[in-house]
């Protein structure tokens, strides 16, 4: 990893570890939600709940986050999104209903809501404008491992040691992750700040930010399916009546593809550029949803995980550079806000398509949906390319 100078690789390293540790906590519930809403009794729209509050809550705070940490600085966001994320962890072994464990998720959402707009931001500040889609594509090997290891440690830990442990190494990693940002990392000096009404964006950076967040709302729903809803379809006898610790190396093994092709992806957006990155990222996510429309078999499930994880990795790199390139072409005390507004959109995908897909699979079942939903994402990959590269098209290429 080369950057202009060891201050920038310390932040990009941190930042990276730091998202680690709050991905690890999102999915590491998400194998054991199959078994709970069983015990429980719930339709899937329940399951799809308590995924989904973490999201409900996060996605108000992004904008408001980002502005604050435009004003008072990144570290302060950070340090108090982890502080919350680690006090929900702590909370999650003594939740013992369904309430409990949405309202833990939407604590967890709060901390998400302040720490990622600043976070990101800090790299966009520290980082130059050539270095920035490095930069990102590290940030998202951190995010990937996170939310690989989650769910694989979520599945055997919880068969093994029970409630507490995985809950224990979130806490952990997220007090870590506290000390590391308070030692190590500096940022710019907070300069005064303009009063602004709107975004001072060109009209260039402005489409490609409302690109961006378009491709990344419906691509980041694909793993909102899965994180709510899988587990549930894959544990029904009626299904494909898998063990909870299978459940869980199913999903570490799509998010572990979307780590190990970071790099690559990252040397390929510099040939393609961010959006035709983010279009092959959706039409490799539409053929993971075909195959899981049609899989019986575990062979066809891991396969169907490698085209998933590289989707969401080619779209999460593809749009967070974009967006983040938008930001940095601005003025630098709105990168925040801009930030702020990109995970905004990324939450309410996140949260409200799982919410929208769990309504309808109990009416039309998960099948069905899987399909639908890969019908969707190959319509929207004919509808940003004419964007972006018709006659009238936002550019040829954006790098």
């Amino acid at each position: 990893m080369q950057f202009n100078n060891k201050e920038v690789t310390k932040a990009v390293i941190i930042a990276s570890i730091c998202v680690f540790s709050t991905q690890f906590g999102v999915t590491v519930i998400a194998p054991l939600l199959g078994e709970w809403v069983e015990a429980s009794e719930v339709p899937s729209f329940v399951s799809a709940l308590i995924f989904s509050a973490f999201t409900i809550v996060s996605t108000p705070l992004s904008v408001p986050g980002g502005i604050i940490s435009d004003k008072f600085g990144r570290k302060p966001l950070i340090i108090a999104g982890l502080l919350l994320y680690a006090a929900a962890s702590a909370l999650f072994p003594y939740s013992t209903n369904t309430y409990d464990w949405i309202f833990v998720r939407a604590l967890q959402g709060a901390g998400a809501g302040l720490f990622f707009p600043a976070v990101t931001a800090l790299l966009s500040e520290v980082t130059s404008y050539e270095e920035r889609g490095h930069a990102m594509s590290f940030y998202n090997i951190g995010l990937g491992a996170g939310l690989a290891l989650g769910p694989a440690s979520g599945g055997i830990l919880y068969d093994i040691y029970g409630i507490f442990m995985p809950f224990f190494l979130c806490v952990a990693f997220a007090l870590l992750s506290v000390v590391l940002v308070l030692l190590f990392v500096k940022e710019p000096k907070v300069r005064l700040k303009r009063k602004r009404k709107r975004l001072a964006l060109g009209d260039r950076e402005r489409k490609s930010l409302t690109l961006s967040c378009v491709t990344i709302f419906f691509g980041i729903g694909v793993a909102g399916i899965m994180g709510a809803l899988f587990s549930p379809f894959a544990f029904d006898p009626e299904n494909l009546k898998l063990s909870v610790g299978i459940i869980g190396t199913i999903l570490s093994a799509m998010f572990a593809v979307f780590v190990i092709l970071q790099t690559g992806f990252n040397r390929l957006m510099k040939c393609v550029g961010e959006t035709i990155l983010s279009i092959v990222g959706l039409g490799l996510c539409a053929c993971g949803l075909l195959l899981l429309y049609f899989a019986t078999s575990l062979a066809e499930l891991f396969t169907m995980s490698v085209f998933l994880g590289a989707g969401l990795g080619a779209i999460s790199l593809g749009t967070l550079t974009l967006a983040s390139k938008a930001g940095g072409a601005g003025e630098r005390e709105q990168e925040g806000k801009v930030m702020g507004i990109y995970y905004t959109v990324f939450y309410a995908g996140l949260g409200g398509v799982p919410l929208v897909c769990g309504l309808l699979s109990d009416i039309f079942g998960a099948r069905l949906l899987f399909l639908a939903y890969a019908v969707l994402l190959l319509s929207l990959m004919v509808v940003v390319w004419r964007v972006s590269f018709g006659t009238t098209g936002l550019h040829r290429f954006t790098r």
